[in-house]
């Protein structure tokens, strides 16, 4: 997808779509409804995705160098890009990664057991236009950033969307460059609420820490907005980068 609208980032890139649910965060996955309306199980794995699709990062790379500027790019917003199911095409993947250097790729998982043993053989220290992030939506899955921060990457970030419940990161912020917040989006009937102090308290601790803290969405009156205030603050923030 280009010029995704997704907040924190520029485009999308999905090598494959499909998923299986893990954690509570995944009860009202959008990738359900999505796949659904193209006529597709969502839920039963992932399935590689079209030539066309696999080529796009190409063409962001060089619009990117020709610009001047970076662009970010979530990988598989429509899957996890370490589902063991992937593994035929990751190692394409790790290439197009590795030679499209002028995009910031965001790779976000909610199974970070599995990271270890699927990078590519010259990781190393982490390819620097790569951020590594987990999803973490209550306190009980705080262990996603015990396995993260062993992993070496540039930035290693925490998605807390949906989130679900109070979380205190303690020492751990220390281990993180970026924080994303924000609710759940579904139906009225079926979404769980997000609570104001949870957003705040993350803040205080990101604060402390000098951790780059993006608030991507919550609900107004029933309206979902995007504005990123926090007490009529805008807190949309990006983490510091090692690429130029």
């Amino acid at each position: 997808m280009e010029f995704s609208k997704i907040g924190w980032t520029n485009h999308t890139w999905n090598p494959w779509w499909g998923c299986n649910k893990v954690s509570e965060a995944c009860k009202h996955c959008y990738i359900g409804s999505v796949m659904r309306r193209s006529g597709n199980e969502p839920f039963h794995g992932p399935k590689r995705t079209s030539n066309a699709t696999w080529r796009k990062p190409v063409i962001w790379n060089r619009k990117a160098a020709e610009g001047g500027a970076r662009l970010r790019v979530f990988t598989c917003s429509m899957s996890d890009f370490f589902h063991p199911a992937a593994d035929p095409w990751r190692p394409e993947a790790w290439e197009m990664i590795r030679n499209c250097d002028q995009l910031d790729w965001l790779v976000l998982t909610k199974r970070p057991e599995l990271i270890q043993k699927r990078l590519p053989t010259d990781w190393g220290n982490g390819y620097p236009n790569v951020w590594m992030g987990v999803t973490v939506e209550e306190q009980r899955w705080l262990t996603r950033v015990d396995i993260l921060s062993r992993i070496p990457a540039a930035i290693h970030f925490v998605s807390a969307e949906p989130l679900l419940g109070p979380l205190r990161f303690d020492r751990r912020i220390k281990n993180l460059d970026w924080v994303i917040t924000g609710c759940e989006r579904a139906a009225k009937a079926k979404r769980r609420p997000m609570e104001l102090e949870w957003v705040q308290n993350i803040q205080y601790e990101c604060d402390a820490a000098s951790v780059a803290l993006f608030h991507k969405q919550y609900y107004r009156g029933g309206q979902l907005v995007y504005d990123g205030l926090i007490d009529g603050v805008v807190r949309q923030e990006w983490p510091d980068t090692v690429c130029p």
